[in-house]
């Protein structure tokens, strides 16, 4: 397996040039990888001899060998798409709401309650809620040991959304600070925010569904570098064990190394040019959608990109559904029992079923819970 990146901006995921990352591998060994590129570099006459997705982006020549690339490996490539200020939302619950529900995570995963929350924050910073950027901006700031206090708790909540969560923040914020404190000075803190780590650990986990063992190649990384031991784990691990992550799917979290993952310099090893290029063209395409930038293309890609790839999903809000209605009414209950200051979780699984039971009795209930907790200028609450 040969890896790649394309939009890395590191911790730093509110950069405005920058909207995807993609990681992407392929399956191919060192000698057809270098007679492969020395043929197309050859046959579209390119200059530097050695493939950079970015610059063959940049012209119709450069996207007619991004289209044969694809189409040449598209069963042998695998590519995880991230787009950056939702996966800040993502990482929001993970290390706001997560420490204080940490006792019954798995509850609020099972309701897909994260995704809920991840979802309302990155709809309302795309509607350009000031709220939410200074969410956003002082979440990246504390997560990368910025001096920043995360909220004011003098600041008083309207009952919206958005304000819910700032009272869980406030009113837990000694719990959240522990739980931060407590990565510093690793390299995980270092690195809490950036995306190449959990890219490439997803992408292997994919490949071992079909391959027993793995021997990994990867362009040069820092962050990958210093996370290391995270992979060295893996080597000679023979079981494959799955977790069921979504409604009865099972995918897998484990897979097999042969060796250390090597890092390597691209001009040498011509498989992780073929990587550019994926990765590159995936977080083109991403971005740009179908257009006739990408239009000769762009139908490979589907197929290469993984299940785990993280990416806005709207449907999780969707006022109609009874998961949206319940999560909404469970981040309300939270945020009153913080201000209250009793035990989030005492009585929780109680709690739930009963909304559950209401909701499913009564699904007229859905829309006027929606109605009487949402802001007017929400755009996953308008109907």
């Amino acid at each position: 397996m040969y890896c790649d990146e394309s939009g890395f901006t590191g911790n730093d995921l509110l950069d405005q040039g920058s909207t995807y990352f993609a990681y992407a591998s392929v399956a191919i060994n060192h000698e057809e990888a270098t007679e492969y590129v020395n043929n197309i570099i050859q046959k579209y006459k390119l200059q530097g001899g050695e493939l950079k997705g970015r610059n063959l982006l940049k012209s119709t020549k450069g996207k007619k060998v991004i289209a044969e690339i694809l189409s040449t490996f598209k069963d042998r490539i695998k590519v995880g798409v991230y787009h950056k200020k939702f996966n800040l939302a993502c990482k929001f619950y993970e290390y706001i709401f997560e420490p204080p529900l940490s006792e019954k995570s798995s509850l609020f995963y099972q309701i897909k309650f994260h995704r809920f929350i991840s979802n309302i924050l990155y709809l309302d910073f795309v509607c350009r809620s000031e709220e939410a950027e200074k969410i956003f901006s002082d979440f990246q700031n504390l997560m990368r040991k910025k001096p920043n206090y995360l909220f004011s708790s003098s600041e008083t909540p309207d009952m919206s959304p958005l304000d819910d969560i700032k009272t869980f923040c406030i009113h837990h914020r000694d719990t959240i600070n522990q739980e931060l404190n407590s990565l510093q000075g690793t390299d995980i803190g270092k690195w809490i925010l950036e995306l190449s780590t959990s890219a490439l650990f997803s992408i292997l986990c994919d490949w071992g569904k079909e391959f027993n063992q793995l021997k990994v190649f990867c362009d040069v990384s820092k962050p990958l570098k210093e996370n290391k031991e995270l992979f060295d784990v893996w080597i000679g691990i023979k079981d494959k064990i799955y977790f069921d992550f979504f409604q009865g799917v099972e995918e897998p979290i484990t897979f097999n190394l042969s060796q250390e993952v090597q890092f390597v310099e691209s001009d040498k090893f011509p498989g992780i040019q073929i990587a550019d290029v994926a990765a590159a063209a995936c977080a083109y395409a991403f971005k740009e959608g179908v257009n006739q930038n990408t239009e000769s293309w762009i139908e490979h890609i589907p197929g290469m990109v993984i299940g785990k790839s993280v990416i806005p999903d709207e449907s999780y809000t969707d006022p109609n559904t009874l998961d949206a209605t319940r999560n909404l009414i469970l981040l309300r209950y939270l945020a009153e029992k913080s201000i209250n200051k009793q035990p989030l979780l005492d009585g929780i699984e109680e709690f739930l079923s009963a909304v559950t039971h209401d909701l499913n009795l009564n699904p007229s209930n859905r829309i006027a819970t929606i109605a009487e907790n949402s802001r007017s200028d929400a755009p996953y609450f308008n109907f």
